[in-house]
């Protein structure tokens, strides 16, 4: 007879619950444990969650994870976890993908028997659903893997059902496309050209702040459009990222924490610090004329404590190339200038890059800006070359 499920409750820092249940033991005798998060008024009432949560898994025999099903798992306890881990606009992509791409076809399958074989087959002959002609993108497939990964990541990272992530094992063959026209970052002439123009007395400090705070950062554009006046650190030259503005279902937020980790501090020059502090004092002394004192003082916001979307830092960037014949790059690739611009110099590590970047594994630092790893060893060897010379 299985052994009878217990269950606990947590409240979460959120004010909601979560919710966990003992569901078995495993080869060794530890305890097989399911969660989620709930949310209820009182600790009470997520007690009574939580005993209807065990009612539905006896009922459905999840004292044994071996017989839990693709949709099984995907409705009941993916949903659950992805909703808390995910951003929205994420979220109901990936269900979009599972619902069109996978459920059919796996739904009935339990989760331990679904090979990296068949995942590759469902990918690979999965057809467009607008009836045009042609096949997916590769980078379409991988968009539908990716949205599998997280459910089987979540399978076996926070339940252990699995013991691999067989989405892991699945490589898609390379298809030969037409070479895109990919602007390239600013070189160093096109640096100081941009530096040179943001000095011109035409151009805003509005802007100034905004390309500069983009350069010398490389920060993404939800990361510079959620800086507030209390991110500057003007004693230690420090700024901090700590959060973001996103897109979610059609309207923009702002979220705790970045796309990679809950913060980033960065050293920054002085010369660059004096002029935000002077930017600033702009919008402290607006405030004070209309005496109002908002939560969030952003510093490309407006006045009244509203930050600015990352999509009009594009745009003042975008007319600022236009009007100094400069050009045309996107706002994203100001990140990819600065990356560029780091590691073009031999004494600067990909490590540090990294950091600065924000990047969680360094190797996506390198396969990003391989081309500027290659100038920066021709610059070591270079070096090497012109000592040699010296010495004949």
């Amino acid at each position: 007879m299985a052994e009878k499920m217990k269950g606990s409750v947590e409240q979460l820092p959120s004010g909601k619950y979560r919710l966990r249940v003992t569901v078995g033991r495993n080869a060794n005798g530890n305890p097989k444990r399911l969660s989620k998060t709930v949310e209820a008024t009182n600790i009470r009432k997520a007690y009574v969650e939580l005993d209807k949560w065990i009612d539905y898994l006896e009922e459905n025999g999840y004292e044994d994870l071996s017989s839990i099903t693709f949709k099984n798992f995907y409705d009941n306890m993916w949903k659950d976890q992805a909703k808390h881990n995910l951003e929205l606009r994420t979220y109901h992509e990936y269900i979009s993908i599972i619902d069109t791409r996978f459920l059919k076809k796996l739904g009935d399958k339990k989760m331990i028997e679904i090979k990296p074989y068949q995942i590759k087959d469902i990918v690979i002959n999965t057809k467009r659903l607008d009836g045009k002609d042609g096949d997916l993108s590769r980078k379409t497939r991988k968009r539908f893997l990716a949205a599998l990964s997280n459910l089987f990541s979540v399978a076996h990272n926070d339940y252990r059902l699995l013991e691999r992530n067989p989405v892991s094992d699945v490589k898609l063959p390379k298809v030969k496309a037409p070479k895109k026209n990919i602007e390239q970052p600013y070189s160093i002439t096109e640096i100081n050209q941009m530096l040179t123009a943001l000095d011109y007395d035409s151009t805003s400090d509005k802007t100034k702040a905004i390309i500069l705070t983009a350069f010398i950062t490389g920060a993404r554009e939800g990361e510079i459009a959620a800086l507030e006046e209390k991110h500057f650190d003007f004693k230690n030259n420090k700024i901090y990222f700590e959060q973001r503005i996103v897109l979610n279902d059609k309207s923009y937020m702002r979220v705790d924490g970045l796309k990679v980790g809950d913060q980033r501090i960065l050293d920054v020059p002085s010369d660059y610090l004096e002029f935000m502090y002077n930017y600033i004092q702009t919008n402290v002394k607006a405030r004070e004329q209309l005496n109002i004192d908002p939560n969030h003082k952003y510093i490309f916001g407006s006045v009244d404590g509203n930050f600015e979307r990352p999509t009009s830092l594009y745009r003042n960037f975008r007319r600022f190339l236009e009007k100094n014949n400069l050009r045309l790059i996107r706002f994203h690739d100001l990140r990819h200038t600065t990356a560029s611009f780091l590691l073009s110099d031999p004494n600067i590590t990909i490590k540090t890059v990294q950091e600065h970047l924000g990047h969680q594994d360094y190797r996506t630092t390198a396969n990003i800006y391989s081309h500027a790893l290659e100038e920066s060893k021709k610059a070591a060897s270079d070096k090497f070359g012109s000592l040699l010379n010296k010495n004949d």
